[in-house]
């Protein structure tokens, strides 16, 4: 055992996690074994990320942020060919973006997301981040939405200010809460100012960021604020032998057989993606509710 390791025990027997964290850090970076290469990478890059998993406490009830190296399975995660085109096209601009920051121009690679609810819109902003390897941070405009008069822009403006100081890929969900139509019989006044806000926030973000949005109503949204996204994608439902590919997929990294017949029942399932996914899981409990059986008697 060497200074460092033992320096690295002695904090964390003393509860001081963040000269723990120093320590281990030191450790990986002079390990130079060839076995453990991968290993030191992986854990040298989450000691680094999670320093921007810390939110101020005026956002933590708003803005959330996760690893998708740990919260994402990628092996379970069935990306269709729609889907495929429109993430290369994401890492493609994302590349794009980096060169043109080079240049002293900025480009938001931004990304509008439409269709049903449950058919993956978040998952699939989940997944970019996994492939960029960045964090992924998830922003509900429902826990936005602040009562009194100014508060959600002065809430929207506090989040963008914190996410122009990290590299995230930013996930705006129900996007359409607070970017419908200006100008209708509907709209009101206080809406009308949080639409403009927005829209100065997403003007404002940098090309660090990596921008998806999401909505189940593109019908409402305001043509201002659609134009702030570089593309739009309509997510849809799987068809027939999408549905078995995702089941064979799911099946296989969980190591349980499954016959044809039975894959021809989930893919009958009518709906979205997280419907099916519902269903999987069932037959999942049906199978191991009959081991359990078989194992009693």
């Amino acid at each position: 055992m060497n200074d460092n390791e033992r320096s690295l025990i002695r904090c964390v027997c003393k509860n001081d996690m963040d000269m723990a964290k120093q320590y281990a850090k030191l450790i990986l970076s002079e390990n130079k074994a060839k076995s453990n290469e991968r290993f030191c990478a992986d854990m040298l890059r989450q000691l680094e990320t999670k320093k921007s998993f810390e939110l101020p406490p005026n956002l933590q009830s708003m803005l959330f942020v996760e690893d998708p190296l740990e919260t994402m399975n990628v092996n379970r995660y069935y990306l269709s060919t729609r889907e495929s085109k429109i993430a290369e096209r994401i890492m493609q601009l994302n590349a794009v973006s980096k060169k043109l920051a080079e240049l002293g121009v900025n480009y938001v690679n931004s990304t509008l997301l439409y269709g049903n609810s449950g058919t993956g819109k978040t998952t699939f902003g989940r997944y970019i981040a996994y492939r960029l390897g960045l964090p992924f941070a998830y922003l509900n405009f429902s826990h936005v939405i602040n009562e009194y008069l100014g508060g959600t822009v002065k809430n929207l403006t506090n989040i963008f200010d914190f996410v122009k100081q990290k590299k995230f890929v930013l996930m705006l969900d129900e996007i359409d809460a607070v970017g419908i139509k200006r100008g209708t019989k509907s709209e009101v006044g206080e809406l009308s100012r949080i639409v403009i806000g927005l829209m100065q926030c997403l003007d404002n973000l940098t090309s660090d960021t990596v921008l998806i949005a999401a909505t189940n109503r593109i019908d409402i949204l305001d043509p201002a604020l659609l134009r702030r996204f570089t593309v739009k994608h309509r997510i849809i439902e799987l068809n027939r032998i999408e549905s078995k590919e995702m089941i064979h997929m799911f099946f296989s990294d969980v190591g349980v057989s499954i016959d044809e017949t039975e894959a021809d029942f989930l893919a009958a399932t009518e709906g979205s993606q997280a419907e099916l996914m519902n269903q999987m899981v069932m037959m999942l409990v049906q199978k191991f509710s009959r081991e359990g059986e078989m194992t009693v008697s």
